[in-house]
């Protein structure tokens, strides 16, 4: 044998045992099946062969992911065990069914060892997801939680029953209200340690969802105060606990839109009396407290918008007004009145008419004695009649 030979078989055997080593690949899980330990959660188990050739010191883990859509891959951690246990909410997913992938893979890396081909497989739940809710909210109460929501159809019937997070709980029903409230029930829960989950049921399908934790709105109060708006708010009740609350107030003033926070009411602002004040506002709690909020409420006006100089406008309007019939109630007044004020001069030609006929009537009256008794006297009489000219009688 050449050595051209020799080396020729030496090139392939190496080529061939290279390919060889590359080729081992991990079989791929088998028996997938899962079970539904109840509508929230499902466990997935598989079964898996160790290769006989397979080196002692290579590590087998499985790598699981979850397809709830096309465009949607959730990986889930590498584990050792061949089985997992998640939650799966169709109102999260929007979806009664998701598609797992399964595979065998070497963690890290061993010889020449590639992981399995992935195995896929169809989770379905025990019921057809059906649109039943909107809107699904709680808020906690003293010693528990409300929960309100909105039907899609308020003729169909609603089972609704719910769990906490916490391990090995059970499904129990939601207590229906005693006041005939419609659309609200009531969890025997006080805290928010554990997560909370709902089931909404009917006959052919349901609903399962986390709801949204919510706290009630309290009532806002606005006072007049020395040129200022001071926005107060009621008693915000035991749904936070001992957690703080920011308080947001969007205030739209004259048009004019800004949004201020306070963590301490009253919350004062100045006040502009030729303004209409716009409030809307919503109650957070505190950055060091389990994230909640209440809803937006609705808008509250307080006074009306008016220009500036409106009050001079009314002032040169209303002054001349009320002059003109002060005015005219006065010479009103004075007509009905004069007499009072301007009494009536008699004509003077009357009065002395009047005193020289008086005279003549007394001089008549005198007896005639009288007249013999007195000296002549050389002073002249004068006698005035009516509608004659006076006469001198010597």
């Amino acid at each position: 044998m050449t050595v051209a030979q020799q080396f020729f078989i030496f090139l392939c055997a190496t080529t061939m045992t290279f390919n060889c080593k590359a080729d081992y690949q991990l079989p791929e899980p088998t028996d997938v099946t899962y079970r539904w330990d109840d509508q929230f959660q499902v466990t997935v188990s598989w079964s898996w062969k160790k290769p006989d050739n397979l080196p002692k010191n290579c590590t087998v883990k499985y790598a699981v992911s979850r397809y709830e859509l096309p465009q949607s891959v959730e990986p889930l951690p590498r584990s050792l065990v061949n089985h997992f246990t998640v939650k799966y909410f169709t109102e999260d997913e929007h979806s009664d069914h998701w598609n797992i992938s399964i595979q065998a893979v070497l963690d890290p890396v061993c010889s020449h060892w590639k992981e399995s081909r992935p195995v896929i497989k169809t989770i379905k739940t025990s019921k057809r997801r059906t649109e039943l809710v909107t809107d699904f909210r709680c808020s906690l109460e003293s010693h528990r939680t409300k929960c309100f929501w909105k039907p899609v159809n308020e003729s169909v019937k609603l089972n609704i029953s719910y769990r906490t997070s916490e391990e090995h709980d059970k499904i129990r029903a939601c207590d229906g209200s005693t006041s005939h409230e419609k659309d609200v029930c009531y969890l025997n829960v006080n805290n928010l340690n554990f997560g909370i989950y709902v089931l909404v049921e009917t006959e052919t399908g349901h609903n399962t969802l986390k709801p949204k934790f919510v706290i009630p709105l309290p009532k806002m109060n606005i006072a007049e105060d020395k040129g200022y708006l001071d926005l107060t708010w009621e008693d915000r009740g035991p749904a936070v606990g001992n957690c703080g609350l920011n308080y947001s107030v969007c205030i739209t003033e004259c048009n004019k839109v800004r949004t201020l926070h306070t963590k301490e009411p009253p919350l004062k602002i100045l006040y502009n009396k030729n303004c209409q004040y716009k409030f809307q506002y919503s109650v957070q709690t505190d950055p060091y407290c389990i994230p909640l909020s209440s809803d937006l409420s609705e808008v509250i006006t307080h006074g009306e918008n008016r220009s500036p100089d409106e009050m001079l406008t009314v002032i040169a309007i209303v002054v001349p007004i009320i002059l003109s019939v002060s005015v005219i109630l006065s010479c009103y007044c004075f007509q009905r009145n004069r007499e009072i004020f301007c009494p009536r001069i008699p004509d003077p030609s009357t009065i002395f008419k009047e005193m020289m006929m008086t005279g003549n009537r007394d001089s008549k009256s005198i007896p005639g004695d009288l007249y013999k008794a007195e000296p002549e006297s050389t002073e002249h009489i004068i006698l005035v009649s009516e509608n004659t000219i006076p006469q001198e009688i010597s």
